[in-house]
């Protein structure tokens, strides 16, 4: 891979190449970087020079003449040559070759007028990897949801970064603040990130039109949160990280019924949880141990790589159990449950994570992330909209509760008495309120439908029966006419 220098010589090539009238000698590589053969960028025998240009362009030829506020140049590029004149003003930097002796010695030489004073910092690269963090905190379903991860693709296809880090940190507990334990079951959220994973895998690189690089940083990946690392190749825990709380499948549906229909629907939601690790390159059996109580989970480790097995562990081979069937003696008890110390599930935690491959790495700040990543060096951090988007919408939640509360009272409030007109006027207030009320369960639907969303005391009727309910009002409406 090209060195960041190389990425921001071979752009400023690109511009060079334009004013110099060559045609046809760069071709275009990742996004907004000219990739250009560099075994061409000078004469044989005739090192060339570089001049650093204050908003990141390097040019690359030979200093044919300096004085104190210009610089004659030879621009070099695959063989072609051209003269220019740059104003001293505009450099950073003029780097000699290795004729430049003492200079080149001193790494670089400040191209500045006047007498030395301080200077600003360089600018940032702007052909450095653009890094793009999406923080995927809250509760999942109601401050991360479909369309607020949208939204973040559409600023990220704005900013067109090289780097997309998915920070998940989602918080674990009733909207009142009571924490859950690791066995609470949070699997039917597997649906809302199968709404959201397409967005990010999908949808995002055919917007940017090159795919960029996602990474998930684990904090906190619990319930439906827990499946979302799982689609991608690259993932890093903090050292409390944890991914879990989709246990206990089997008990989803209580146990009278039809054995069979229940493990259908058991393989139905096994199955698109399988394939989401699957495609992100895992064994599906981590999903299996992660959801299925009966499930024996052991590993080994052959030639560096673990291995895991769906079987008691066989000690003499060296093999350490994860999870076991939660059977009798097996079974966790409340406190070991409590304290999340159960084995009946299986809660991936940073060291299990490392041990079994599924982890990169284990990094508790960004910098030793993206020291990890190899860009600490050279890279853009990306002033982000992702947060004011996340709070927008929540807000947004928030202010659809306290009126959906108030439509309700509102509605309760309306009687339809009196005179006809009075009649007939208070109808339509009812109709209108309904409406209101329609509207705000359609446009937050998707918060509603995972019981993340506040509703009034009493409840709310579903959208089909409110509509039912209009229906009724309007004939009531015909037949008090006159």
């Amino acid at each position: 891979m090209k060195t960041q220098r190389n990425r921001v010589l071979a752009a400023a090539v690109a511009g060079v190449l334009a004013m110099v009238g060559f045609a046809g000698a760069a071709t275009v590589g990742a996004p907004g970087v000219a990739v250009v053969d560099e075994s061409n960028l000078s004469v044989p025998g005739d090192p060339p020079d570089q001049l650093i240009f204050k908003d990141g362009r390097v040019v690359k030829g030979r200093v044919l003449e300096e004085t104190e506020t210009q610089v004659r140049f030879l621009v070099i590029v695959a063989g072609i040559e051209g003269e220019q004149t740059y104003n001293k003003a505009d450099l950073l930097a003029i780097d000699r070759g290795p004729e430049g002796g003492e200079a080149k010695a001193e790494a670089t030489t400040q191209a500045h007028n006047g007498d030395g004073a301080d200077h600003p910092d360089a600018p940032a690269d702007a052909n450095a990897p653009g890094v793009y963090v999406v923080n995927i905190e809250g509760h999942y379903g109601r401050d991360i949801t479909p369309t607020t991860i949208r939204q973040i693709a559409k600023d990220i296809v704005k900013q067109r970064p090289q780097y997309v880090i998915l920070v998940i940190d989602n918080a674990w507990g009733t909207l009142s603040g009571q924490e859950f334990g690791d066995d609470v079951n949070q699997f039917d959220q597997l649906f809302l990130t199968e709404d959201i994973e397409p967005i990010l895998t999908k949808e995002l690189p055919v917007m940017l039109g090159y795919e960029p690089k996602i990474v998930a940083w684990v904090k906190n990946a619990m319930g439906g949160a827990a499946f979302l690392p799982l689609n991608f190749d690259t993932i890093y825990f903090s050292s409390e990280g944890r991914i879990g709380g989709i246990g206990r499948l089997e008990q989803i549906f209580g146990s009278t019924g039809d054995a069979r229909v229940r493990e259908k629907q058991f393989s139905l939601r096994l199955g698109h949880a399988r394939g989401m690790a699957i495609n992100g390159g895992y064994d599906a059996k981590i999903i299996e141990a992660m959801a299925r109580t009966e499930y024996v989970l052991s590993y080994r480790i052959d030639d560096g790589k673990a291995v895991l097995i769906n079987a008691e562990p066989d000690t003499d081979r060296g093999e350490v159990l994860l999870t076991d069937d939660g059977q009798g003696d097996n079974e966790d008890t409340i406190q070991e449950r409590a304290r999340g110390q159960g084995n009946d599930n299986l809660t991936i935690t940073a060291d299990i994570a490392k041990t079994i491959g599924i982890s990169k790495g284990t990094v508790d700040d960004l910098d030793s992330l993206l020291y990890e990543l190899e860009i600490d060096r050279n890279y853009r951090l990306i002033d982000a909209r992702e947060e004011r988007i996340r709070k927008q919408w929540i807000r947004g939640v928030e202010n659809a509760e306290r009126q959906l509360r108030d439509l309700m009272e509102e509605y309760g409030r309306i009687q339809v008495a009196g005179e006809r007109r009075e009649r007939q006027a208070a109808r339509s207030r009812q109709i209108a309120t309904l409406r209101k009320i329609i509207s705000l369960l359609e446009r937050y639907d998707e918060v509603i439908g995972v019981r993340m969303f506040r509703m009034p005391e009493g409840g709310v009727p579903g959208v089909p029966q409110i509509e039912v309910m209009i229906e009724q009002i309007t004939q009531d409406q015909m037949k008090d006419r006159p």
